[in-house]
């Protein structure tokens, strides 16, 4: 009679075949679970807040902004930097408003800036931080956070005009 001599298990061929993809499946779903981990998407800026299982918006903020009046023009020159607000108001205005230009998805691209009053009569000023590109939410309010005017623009950024709280 004959002997037969098998090969241990490890040296079969069709067994790493088979076991090729569990393995590899097991090394990504680690690396996966790794990098879901250490790595941070970012904050979206609004005013969300849990109640039970829902989520719901705060508008009270915007609702305060409508009872003051306050109502006005921003323009955005992306060519030049420069960032231009004409606000009126029944109320006095303060000194000087936080403009935030918030990015839909990641806060990296956000911007936050300070306008400065030029006038005393409703025109502040500043500039961009760097170039603005894609769809942004427009958030203006004063450092105090008792009201707040939003609204989202689209490109082009060079020299766009929009209308802002209760004449839109």
């Amino acid at each position: 009679m004959r002997e037969e001599t098998h090969a241990p298990w490890y040296k079969q061929t069709w067994l790493w075949f088979v076991l090729a993809p569990l393995i590899a499946t097991v090394i990504y779903g680690f690396l996966f679970l790794y990098l879901s981990i250490v790595t941070n998407d970012g904050v979206v800026k609004d005013d969300f807040y849990k109640v039970a299982r829902g989520i719901s918006a705060d508008p009270s903020r915007e609702e305060q902004a409508l009872k003051m009046g306050i109502q006005g023009r921003l323009t955005l020159d992306s060519l030049t930097g420069d960032v231009q607000l004409q606000l009126a108001s029944r109320e006095q205005l303060p000194p000087q408003l936080q403009l935030n230009l918030v990015h839909p998805t990641h806060q990296k691209y956000d911007q936050a800036l300070q306008l400065r009053s030029v006038d005393n009569r409703g025109l502040y000023s500043s500039n961009l931080q760097g170039k603005i590109e894609g769809k942004r939410y427009v958030i203006i309010e004063p450092f105090d956070k008792s009201w707040q005017i939003r609204t989202e623009t689209t490109p082009p950024y060079d020299h766009k005009t929009f209308d802002l709280g209760a004449a839109k």
